[in-house]
């Protein structure tokens, strides 16, 4: 063991603390050997994972008042008790106490905010939460590269986890994210509001997402201010509830065509004189280069029946 490198030790320690399926207590490797001890302490901050509300209040109470050791690069959030409706005052917390101060060594933008690889967040929202407006005050507190919100139950649970009273306040956040190339939202119901406009975004994914408009989706893909934009994935993403139908690539076509994708194809008023509205072939190229619609995963009776991971035209 002496003879290993301390970059292949590094890969060891990494899989086995951040591996949440093999995780050991940290205490065990930090207590083995100086060695073992640097390099987990090195992961276990700059790749900062919380499990529970005392996690995150312990981490609050420790790192408030003085420096963390290592700059993060990435923080994982998966709380699902019952007192995740306080998660995001939490959260807020955790930004504006523990990495704020000018002093602290950690990447930050030009706004001064705290510069992340990676923020991922497994929970759920709530409609009813009076302090829903702390999911933008806590979220615009940082700049991540990568930002995933998904839900806590097993992909085969069609739940609600971004309820459509939490959507407003995290696109407002999410417009103010200028190094974001990377946008995952998973398990949410929306309102009928555009996408936020991104400029720095790459790649969309959109999972088990309800009452989306194809409007909406052909409205964020031809935006200019989107112009990096590469892809768009939409699996398993219905126009109304989960007993309709999912969109297609077509809906998405016709809606930048005609500017309203409630109009049947075969309506007797779908018309180009008295529907179409000014368009360009190119408009529908990017369209078909850029967006993928999927089906994954189907109810167990009724709905919109497909075969898995089939790609819907």
């Amino acid at each position: 063991m002496p003879f290993l490198p301390p970059e292949i030790l590094h890969e060891i320690l990494s899989y086995s603390l951040l591996n949440v399926q093999i995780r050991p207590t940290p205490t065990a490797l930090l207590t083995t050997c100086s060695l073992f001890r640097d390099i987990s302490t090195r992961i276990t901050y700059t790749d900062l994972q919380f499990t529970t509300r005392y996690q995150l209040s312990s981490f609050i109470a420790t790192y408030s008042n003085r420096p963390v050791p290592y700059a993060p690069r990435s923080i994982e959030i998966g709380i699902t008790s019952d007192s995740s409706n306080l998660l995001f005052s939490d959260i807020f917390a955790l930004f504006s106490q523990c990495f704020s101060s000018p002093d602290d060594d950690v990447a930050k933008d030009e706004s001064g905010r705290l510069s992340l690889e990676s923020l991922q967040l497994r929970t759920n929202s709530h409609a009813f939460d009076p302090q829903i407006d702390m999911i933008y005050l806590s979220l615009c507190l940082v700049n991540p590269t990568r930002f995933t919100w998904t839900g806590p139950d097993p992909p085969h649970h069609f739940s609600i986890a971004i309820v459509p009273q939490a959507i407003c306040p995290l696109f407002r956040a999410l417009a103010t994210y200028t190094n974001l190339a990377y946008l995952e939202l998973t398990h949410l119901a929306m309102p009928p509001d555009s996408l936020p406009t991104i400029p720095s975004l790459r790649e969309l994914h959109l999972g088990q997402v309800v009452f989306l408009k194809p409007l909406t989706i052909a409205n964020f893909v031809l935006d200019p201010g989107m112009n990096k934009l590469e892809r768009v994935d939409l699996v398993d993403a219905y126009k109304a509830s989960i007993w309709g139908y999912r969109i297609r690539r077509s809906d998405i076509e016709k809606a930048a065509t005609h500017g309203d994708d409630s109009i049947p194809l075969d309506s007797p008023n779908n018309s180009p004189t008295q529907t179409e509205k000014p368009t360009t072939a190119g408009n529908l190229d990017v369209i078909r280069k850029v967006v993928v619609c999927k089906a994954r995963t189907e109810c167990i009776m009724g709905g919109d029946r497909v075969e898995e991971n089939a790609i819907l035209l």
